[in-house]
């Protein structure tokens, strides 16, 4: 008995009904071939030591990736999990004071040009929100407060880690410089830095 073409299932979803037609040959030996493809693959790339068909594996591609990133993190300041040293020449505190009070990083806004604080705080005293040392301010200038309303660096531009790292070593530059009519402490949150 030869199958018959456009036979009407006697299932709907939804009023929709469909045919039992079998697929076309050609749709058929594609998505076979999608599958022979996909193991082949897996075992060739994934599996194998030393692929038989391209460069490299992807342990191999990994491990080099790995060794580039390191190079390119050779000598940069900031290096994750290592305490950060803040920089005392004059022009790198002329740089950050310079992206402190620049228009594309606009940290004076909430800080004031004196860093005496307006809606954000006080960033010459020892009292302080979220720690006060370089590492520690690294993180906070990289990483923002979006729940207080500052972004990841003041204003979301993405500075460089030689950038963040002026930023902060002009802002501790400033400890102790004693602003005019700073904004108040707030005992409830802010605590002494040590």
């Amino acid at each position: 008995m030869t199958p018959t073409r456009d036979e009407l299932l006697n299932h709907d979803a939804d009023g929709i009904r469909e045919f039992d037609n079998a697929l076309p040959r050609w749709w058929l030996y594609g998505f076979y071939f999608t599958i022979l493809f996909a193991v082949a693959y897996v075992i060739n790339y994934h599996l194998l030591p030393t692929p038989l068909v391209g460069k490299a594996g992807a342990v191999a591609e990994y491990n080099a990736d790995v060794a580039e990133a390191a190079r390119l993190t050779k000598n940069r300041p900031v290096r994750h999990g290592a305490a950060v040293v803040p920089l005392t020449d004059r022009a790198s505190l002329d740089k950050g004071r310079a992206i402190f009070e620049g228009p594309d990083n606009t940290c004076f806004a909430c800080h004031r040009p004196d860093l005496g604080g307006l809606v954000g705080p006080n960033l010459t005293d020892d009292y302080w929100l979220h720690g006060c040392t370089a590492t520690e301010l690294v993180h906070n200038v990289s990483t923002g407060f979006p729940q207080k309303g500052m972004l990841p660096f003041g204003t979301g531009k993405t500075l460089s880690d030689e950038q963040v790292l002026q930023v902060v070593s002009y802002v501790l530059s400033k400890h102790g410089s004693n602003p005019v009519n700073p904004k108040p402490i707030d005992p409830a949150r802010d605590q002494v830095c040590k």
